[in-house]
């Protein structure tokens, strides 16, 4: 991870290098001064001693990771768009080796002036090839740096939001670049046919009526290449040998509950061992251990497991994951295992926020509350569909907003009602507390949509409220993109039981003892019973309340 951050840093150092590149040739379309100005400023910031030593060391440690990178990875199997970025990355260098040589190499060493008459003379003029090669590196290293920013930016929240201005951004700055190469071009011609001697000048600031000059360059220019394709080779060489001692090594089982079990070389991940055999497996960040969208539940061979990396800790912890779970682009297995993907193979950018929500797979103390309408059969009948569709979507809206606004979050809206958890992000007593506030939001609320809709109902909605609270299991349950987060156990039960008793006792809430006794909130004031559960041998001692706002 901590080389990935380092790879990142470099990258975004030259991103900003390119960015202001293509500020400066789009002021070409106003001015050429003004764009020649602006050479001048960014000369000044990465041309000196410290910013050639950022700008040049940020590309040499970019370029070295990018190839520890590729020898890293034991598959080549990706997506396109990571396809893509990779073969955008390794094609920079040989295009832009004789621009570095020629702007930096010959200006240095040689003394060449610096000015975009003397490089729009050579390259669209002189040698229209070296313009075009130009062009295409500009376009490669501009795609490659947003492809890649793309992949980091879309697991922070609020991307999603910002992604269409930068997408607009990334079009319109290369864009405006290109048409202000052309006018610089343009107004370049004009210098020349206005001065026919002016050519002479330009040949002499840009070094290329000396042929030993022009020759040592080329020479620097083929070191490059050479240099670069001696590494590539090195690098395509280092992973053969590995393959080739793999095969030769010890190989593992992974089985895929529900799916088939694969045969690996002990030493690569979970997930390298899913693309290798094939097994649809979700992994938003690509296998850099940032989405945690890989993760898997380890169901067998739990002693053929290393532990995992500071990174890998630090994933689990913010999911809240329970022991037996790990992210299967770290976990590199000893032995056979058995695994179970969590997340659906097609779990995208989008749905991470949900897949990621806190106290997913793990065991916690929280707050269940249970909502339904009573009565609901007269408040739907005699109404067209599109009625009732409003009036349940305004009711869920007034009840899960209140839900929402006190801490919790509303989960299986199913017909007329709607469970509510609260304590996926809190401590018990705190949990407890919100669910009370709750109730009292919910009533309130309630009370101003029934005296909105005075006109259109026939009598005022109704509710009952069940509450209790304890140790449940939290996770995604459902099938391939219908997920959701749950609570499973005990609580959840008799939370939905309370909520029935409240026809019984023609009350608007009944809540468990232990609730008030969490929260720390008295509730000696309201009607005790003692009740029997279905599943429970002891009885449970509960509190009824007529309207939720006598909670207050």
């Amino acid at each position: 991870m901590t080389l990935r951050r380092l790879r990142l840093g470099c990258g975004i150092v030259l991103f900003a290098y390119l960015t202001q590149h293509f500020i400066n040739h789009a002021l070409l379309n106003w001015s050429f001064d003004l764009a020649q100005d602006a050479l001048l400023v960014q000369e000044f910031t990465w041309g000196g001693p410290f910013g050639g030593l950022v700008l040049y060391g940020a590309l040499l440690i970019h370029l070295l990771l990018g190839l520890f990178a590729l020898y890293q990875r034991r598959s080549l199997r990706m997506g396109w768009a990571e396809g893509l970025r990779l073969a955008l990355g390794l094609s920079i260098v040989p295009l832009i080796a004789h621009h570095i040589v020629g702007t930096r190499y010959v200006w240095e060493e040689y003394g060449a002036i610096r000015r975009y008459d003397t490089v729009l003379h050579v390259y669209f003029t002189l040698q229209p090839f070296w313009g075009v090669r130009q062009i295409v590196i500009v376009l490669v290293a501009w795609m490659h740096a947003c492809i890649g920013l793309h992949f980091w930016l879309r697991l922070k929240s609020g991307y999603r939001r910002l992604a269409p201005v930068l997408l607009s951004a990334a079009v319109l700055l290369p864009a405006l670049a290109l048409l202000g190469v052309l006018q610089g071009e343009r107004d370049v011609r004009a210098m020349r046919q206005a001065d026919p001697a002016w050519m002479a000048g330009v040949l002499s600031a840009a070094r290329l009526n000396r042929p030993q000059e022009v020759a040592a360059s080329f020479r620097v220019e083929d070191g490059i290449y050479w240099a670069y394709g001696g590494a590539l080779l090195l690098v395509l060489a280092a992973r053969g040998v590995r393959g080739l001692a793999e095969r030769r090594g010890k190989f593992i089982r992974i089985a895929y509950a529900g799916g088939p079990t694969v045969r690996i070389p002990r030493g690569l991940s979970v997930l390298e061992a899913s693309r290798r055999g094939g097994v649809p497996h979700a992994s938003v960040c690509g296998g850099r251990g940032r989405c945690s969208t890989c993760r898997v539940r380890v169901m067998a061979g739990a002693d053929a497991l290393p532990p995992p990396e500071p990174s890998e800790l630090a994933a689990l912890a913010r999911l809240r994951a329970s022991p037996s779970v790990r992210l299967a682009c770290q976990l590199r297995p000893t032995g056979d295992i058995s695994v179970l993907r969590l997340l659906p193979p097609t779990t995208t950018a989008e749905d991470r926020q949900r897949q990621r929500a806190p106290g997913a797979d793990t065991e916690r103390f929280v707050a269940i509350m249970f909502v339904d309408i009573r009565q609901s059969t007269a408040l739907v009948e005699q109404r067209l569909p599109y009625d009732v569709v409003f009036l349940l979507n305004h009711f869920f809206e007034t009840v899960g907003g209140a839900i929402v606004r006190s801490g919790g979050s509303a989960k299986h809206f199913a017909g007329d009602g709607l469970m509510a958890i609260f304590g996926a992000e809190a401590d018990a007593a705190t949990a407890c507390r919100q669910a009370l506030a709750a109730a009292t939001l919910i009533e309130a609320r309630l009370t101003e949509m029934n005296r909105q809709l005075a006109d259109e109902l026939p009598s005022p909605i109704r509710i009952g409220i069940g509450l209790h609270a304890g140790n449940v299991i939290l996770g995604e349950v459902g099938h391939g993109d219908s997920t959701v987060l749950t609570a499973i156990g005990d609580p959840v039960h008799v939370a939905s039981r309370l909520q029935e008793l409240t026809k019984d006792y023609h009350c608007q809430m009944v809540v468990s003892d232990l609730v008030g006794e969490t929260a720390g909130v008295s509730l000696a004031g309201f009607p005790a019973h003692e009740i029997a559960v279905r599943g429970r041998d002891a009885l449970l001692r509960v509190r009824v309340v007529e309207l939720a706002d006598e909670l207050v």
